[in-house]
């Protein structure tokens, strides 16, 4: 006897539950096909306006009378006791009757009345003023047919409606066929009942998901009550799905209805694939935590053995800050053990993203771009493909400070960056920088007469700091990240500035700039004969080095101005800018600096300045100066040509305008005293004009003051003057054009919309926005040309 057997004999009734149920269905559809028929006749519009008056009755000590006695108050004059609290506007577009008799309002076509925040729409509404009840249902067409449904609005509750009854003063209400938004869901009702405080009484309803006005499914109840905002609640309740009853049966229903966020599931998709098999993708939860953040936990699931599991957390506080953190973990199985190819894989990747309100603290800013995870989870868990394809991995935390009303700045951050192909990973933790932006510190507070020399001394000061290392992904551990694997140093940098005027008509102006390094590790290397290899040698400690450089510059104009009394041309102005300068770089491997170390990189005898600091994060003092020092004069000469002309036609005889002809024509060059060869630099000149302002013209050249050996190519260290050959020769120009033109402005068109004529119907119907093109869009065109 098999197991199945074992147990029906066991349970012998288990044999009659099958068609126990099956009697069940068939009773309870055709029981539902009794109602549909049932409900088929309640809702033909003939019978949609026969309501019992009853269920209407007023309850007047129950009016909040507030209202009344402050507009008595205002107006000077007794109110009746049966007047409403508040004003009743109404419009109709087709007629107004007022039946005396009666007592009774009438109002038709596209018909409204506003009550405090009520709002009501129909095609015809009537008024009994005796008994403070509107009326309100639809119009009908010559076959029937509503031609406009009626609607309700009272603050955020919309719905559509067949015929309705509303008492002003009890604010109660009967309507026929309501179809009425709860949240993400929808109430279809036969009748229902609706009291003051807004909530409902409902009778043979169906709550649903789906927005159609014939649902394809929902829940089927005789009775419900709606708390708005709240909650819908319900009896014994049965699922249905396209009109036909289930076996799915529910004793009673709670279907929350709060606007604002709330938990649930988030059902999976399904999928199928040749590696890891047919699965669940994207199922999980959401937590609605608070009104400040909430939790996205969502999870893929494999036959084959593959899982994955993401987290994702969304925060935010008004005026302080928000982010976004995410983790994601996956385990990828491909084929089994024993196939060839067979892989496991964990991947896993971390996002995050903060940004701080600028109005939370002044002067402070905290801001988070995390990504940090293994170069292969994208390529096996996604199928973005700039994910894919995307080789960097970056990210920065950064904090800054500005104290108000002071020079004074800091930032601390921590970088990240790694490369998913050659799986490098660089790491700087921390980066800090602090300055001091340029002050006067030997200026008076109060100044009389004429400033001195060294009141217009700046100063300035910055400070940084670098820890860094780099490691590959696949050999990362935190045995591993110690600090004895991170580069660090810090560098100090304060320049100096002044600027004087010197006889009235000269700038002389003064810079110098000086660091300090702050270093703890150097290197020398040498080259081994024993081995035939390059030793080198690492030693750990703290080392001090520095650098400097300082120049200074004088400058002057010099205007050439001549005007003319006749013809078209009334002037012509030059300005010439001369400036000379002179900058000065000491030996840096010379004492007292001695920031270089000689040494023999092979087997010849010829000895190399090198720097032990060559390898330094924050900068190699002093690079380039080893062994000499640097001392340049700088020269150059500007160029600037205006001319003015007269206004032909203007009625002032002396109106005029200025035209340029030479923007720029620059000279320059400098002269090495320090080099014990080809003292003198290139001579360099540039050219900028424009014509009509409409086409821009720039150029350059070069000169060289020695001359070449054209069998070899190589520069003569003799100078084209030493030999009589003139001052220099020419090596190199360039020059380029460019010009660009635009449409006139349709801004008096601004208002006038486009004709749509056939054709644009056309290109629209057919090919979309592809094929058309509106002229009255400003164009612009735009060309350059270089040699």
């Amino acid at each position: 006897m098999n197991l199945c057997s074992k147990i029906t004999s066991k349970f012998a009734w288990f044999r009659c539950f099958i068609p126990i149920m099956a009697a069940i269905f068939i009773l309870a559809l055709t029981h539902d096909g009794y109602c549909q028929s049932k409900d088929t006749i309640n809702r033909m519009p003939i019978d949609s306006i026969k309501i019992t008056k009853d269920t209407l009755r007023t309850d007047t000590s129950k009016v909040d009378t507030a209202s009344k006695k402050n507009l008595e108050t205002k107006l000077g004059i007794k109110i009746s006791k049966d007047a409403l609290p508040s004003v009743v506007t109404a419009t109709a577009i087709d007629s107004a009757v007022l039946d005396m008799r009666k007592n009774i309002f009438y109002l038709y076509g596209n018909a409204q009345v506003n009550f405090d925040n009520l709002q009501l729409n129909s095609g015809k509404i009537s008024y009994a003023q005796t008994s403070n009840m509107v009326t309100a249902e639809p119009i009908y067409d010559s076959v029937g047919t509503t031609k406009v449904k009626p609607t309700f609005k009272q603050g955020n509750e919309t719905f559509t409606f067949d015929s309705m009854q509303y008492n002003f003063k009890s604010k109660r209400a009967i309507v026929r066929n309501p179809h009425t938004k709860y949240g993400e869901g929808f109430v279809f009702s036969d009748q229902v009942k609706r009291n003051p405080d807004q909530s409902i009484f409902g009778m043979r309803n169906l709550y649903t998901t789906c927005a159609l006005d014939t649902p394809h499914f929902g829940i089927r109840a005789r009775r419900i009550k709606v708390i708005p905002n709240r909650v819908i609640a319900s009896g014994p309740a049965v699922l249905e799905i396209e009109g036909v009853p289930t076996p799915l049966y529910l004793p009673f229903g709670l279907f929350p209805i709060t606007e604002s966020q709330r938990s649930g599931f988030r059902i999976p998709a399904y999928t199928l694939e040749q590696q890891r098999g047919l699965g669940l993708t994207n199922g999980g939860y959401y937590f609605y935590l608070n009104d400040h953040a909430d939790l996205m936990l969502l999870s893929n699931l494999y036959s084959k053995g593959s899982w994955s599991i993401d987290g994702t957390s969304n925060y935010k506080s008004i005026y302080h800050y928000s982010g976004t953190l995410s983790l994601h973990y996956a385990y990828n199985k491909t084929g089994e053990v024993y196939e060839p190819g067979a892989s496991i894989t964990k991947d896993f990747m971390l996002n995050w993203r903060h940004q701080a309100d600028a109005k939370a603290l002044p002067g402070t800013n905290f801001s988070a771009s995390v990504q940090v995870g293994t170069s292969s989870y994208y390529s096996n868990t996604s199928y973005d493909v700039n994910q894919i394809l995307n080789n960097q991995y970056s990210s920065n935390i950064s904090y800054s400070k500005s104290w108000i009303g002071t020079p004074f700045n800091l930032s601390v951050a921590a970088r990240h960056n790694q490369n998913t192909q050659n799986h490098l990973v660089s790491v700087s933790l921390p980066e800090l920088s602090f300055s001091m932006s340029a002050q006067t510190p030997f200026k008076r507070k109060t100044v009389l007469g004429s400033a001195k020399w060294y009141e217009k001394i700046t100063v300035g000061y910055s400070f940084r700091l670098l820890n860094q290392t780099t490691f590959y992904d696949s050999t990362f551990s935190f045995d591993k990240a110690g600090s004895q694997n991170f580069k660090n140093g810090m560098v100090h940098s304060i320049p100096l500035s002044a600027s004087y005027n010197v006889l009235r008509f000269f700038n002389l102006s003064f810079n110098s700039s000086y660091n300090e390094y702050w270093l703890t590790e150097k290197h020398t290397r040498s080259y081994n004969d024993i081995t035939n290899a390059i030793d080198t040698i690492a030693n750990k400690g703290f080392f001090a080095a520095r650098d400097f450089n300082t120049s200074a510059n004088l400058s002057t104009r010099i205007y050439g101005l001549k005007m003319f009394k006749k013809g078209k041309l009334a002037g012509i102005r030059h300005v010439i800018s001369p400036n000379i300068g002179v900058t000065y770089t000491p030996d840096f491997a010379a004492a007292p600096f001695s920031n270089y170390y000689r040494t023999r990189l092979d087997t010849s005898s010829r000895l190399t300045y090198l720097s032990p600091y060559e390898n330094s994060i924050v900068g190699t003092p002093g690079l380039g100066q080893y062994g000499k020092f640097s001392s340049n004069i700088n020269y150059g000469l500007g160029n600037n040509l205006q001319i003015k002309i007269r206004t032909k036609g203007a009625s002032d005889s002396s109106a005029t305008k200025n035209v340029t002809l030479i923007d720029a024509f620059n000279i320059s060059g400098a002269y090495n005293a320090a080099a014990d060869s080809f003292n003198w630099s290139p001579l360099r000149m540039d050219f900028r004009t424009s014509i009509a302002n409409k086409l821009s013209i720039s150029g350059s050249a070069g000169f060289d003051p020695y001359g070449i050996d054209y069998n070899t190519g190589r520069r003569l260290p003799q100078t084209l003057w030493d030999r009589h050959l003139g001052l220099v020769r020419f090596t190199n120009a360039q020059i380029a054009l460019s010009s660009s033109f635009r449409s006139a402005s349709n801004n008096g068109n601004a208002d006038k919309p486009a004709v749509k004529t056939d054709e644009y119907n056309r290109l629209m119907q057919n090919n979309g926005y592809g094929d058309y093109v509106d002229f009255n869009i400003p164009w612009g065109i735009s060309f350059s040309y270089s040699l």
